[in-house]
């Protein structure tokens, strides 16, 4: 089995889980700590149509023969021309070195040679971190208008409220982080909320993210998910869910639950 992941912080699927002995190769978009980006941003609909990640290895095998070309040198193509982020590979990586791609992918029977032109690299400049994507896009949309016209209005508007929103969430998680370490470990709060540690408290993390996302917001939202590393590593540290649970209750009771839209 070969698996792509395209996702922020992606590698963290996979680091220290996939075992290198039953058969599985996997690339991911990212290493477990930083963003995936988008890319070829498209006016017309207003949106990104591509990551980084994903379009360079589809580009790649748009481009070459696949009926030749590695698993592994496909790797090493798509962490070359990812340069954002950090392209991953974990599992059975002697899978990637001895198989070829066309035995996981469908053979393009066009001519390759018109497909040299895949790096796009004008297309591709726009890339932006997938947890800043609704905000560029907003902007991308701005300056489409004049300025005190009623649509520039409506969506600067819009650009304070997602700011706003982002605000909201930083402070939520942030408190919650306060007030877990008023009962002990006071001194911790700054690692915890300064550097990633690597999450094997699964139990306690999927506890207290479901009751973030029942007391104080519905975390499928890009900035939220990227904020509750700090929620992991409470959980690292060794605090106990009734800990971090208790926390939240008293952040979110007194802010409310706030019903973000998107």
């Amino acid at each position: 089995m070969v698996i792509y992941i395209e996702a922020c912080e992606s590698g963290s699927m996979l680091e220290g889980l996939l075992p290198d002995n039953i058969n599985i190769y996997a690339t991911t978009a990212s290493n477990a700590e930083e963003s995936s980006y988008a890319c070829y941003y498209d006016a017309k609909r207003e949106t990104y149509l591509g990551d980084l990640y994903s379009v360079n290895w589809m580009e790649d095998s748009d481009a070459e023969d696949i009926t030749k070309e590695t698993l592994f040198k496909q790797f090493q193509v798509t962490q070359q021309t990812t340069n954002l982020s950090h392209v991953m590979q974990y599992g059975d990586l002697t899978l990637g070195a001895s198989h070829n791609v066309i035995e996981f992918q469908g053979a393009n029977k066009t001519n390759k040679q018109q497909s040299a032109g895949r790096m796009n690299t004008l297309l591709k400049g726009d890339a932006v971190a997938t947890v800043d994507v609704r905000q560029s896009i907003l902007s991308h949309r701005l300056s489409k208008f004049a300025v005190n016209s009623i649509e520039r209005m409506q969506l600067e508007r819009e650009l304070a409220q997602t700011t706003e929103q982002r605000e909201i969430i930083s402070k939520t998680i942030d408190s919650i982080a306060q007030i877990a370490f008023q009962v002990n470990r006071a001194n911790a709060y700054e690692l915890v909320t300064s550097k990633r540690m690597k999450l094997t408290q699964h139990d306690c993390y999927k506890a207290a993210t479901q009751h973030i996302h029942e007391k104080c917001f519905d975390i499928q939202n890009e900035y939220a998910l990227n904020k509750l590393w700090i929620v992991a590593n409470l959980c690292e540290i060794g605090l106990q869910s009734f800990t971090i649970n208790h926390a939240i209750d008293n952040v979110c009771d007194a802010l409310g639950r706030q019903n973000f839209q998107y």
